[in-house]
């Protein structure tokens, strides 16, 4: 597999900055002070008209979902287009959490809880780095659960959800 940079070129989409998205905001930081680029942009048509202007592209999207329905399905198509090579985590809220049973506008293999976001996250660096196969977009759930097993998670649950 090949190497990413050691540096990689981070997106962020929609609210990081809220408290709901406070463990995402913090390892958006950090990785802010290792990045070779990071760009915030408050949603999808912002984030593509930049990067498109600039030839500019994401190693790592990471996207901020506050409620159902925030993205459109034709947003969601748009992403995944623009940055075909990309990891990609959809960091979902709390008002969003039955949305892998009544909708599919995300790839199940890209949704986690806000509060499980920044380990995600920290999964998809290893797989940018080469340490760790891709879960592909079209992963069932039971590939999902063995992919975010290896977390470390000790199964401690935190609203119905298991997190660390």
């Amino acid at each position: 597999m090949p190497e990413s940079p050691a540096s990689p070129a981070l997106l962020v989409i929609g609210r990081a900055f809220s408290p709901e998205m406070a463990g995402v905001e913090r390892r958006v930081e950090e990785l802010a002070r290792e990045a070779a680029d990071v760009r915030i942009a408050a949603n999808v048509s912002f984030a593509l008209a930049k990067s498109a202007a600039d030839g500019w592209h994401a190693d790592l999207v990471v996207v901020c979902q506050h409620w159902p329905d925030e993205y459109t399905a034709a947003e969601v198509c748009a992403v995944l287009r623009a940055f075909p090579l990309a990891r990609l985590v959809c960091c979902y809220g709390a008002w969003c959490g039955s949305d892998g049973r009544t909708r599919d506008v995300w790839p199940l293999a890209v949704r986690v809880p806000a509060e499980c976001a920044p380990r995600r996250i920290d999964l998809e660096l290893e797989v940018l780095a080469g340490a760790r196969w891709p879960l592909p977009l079209t992963a069932s759930r039971d590939e999902i659960v063995l992919f975010d097993s290896e977390m470390g998670l000790t199964a401690p649950v935190v609203g119905g959800r298991i997190c660390d």
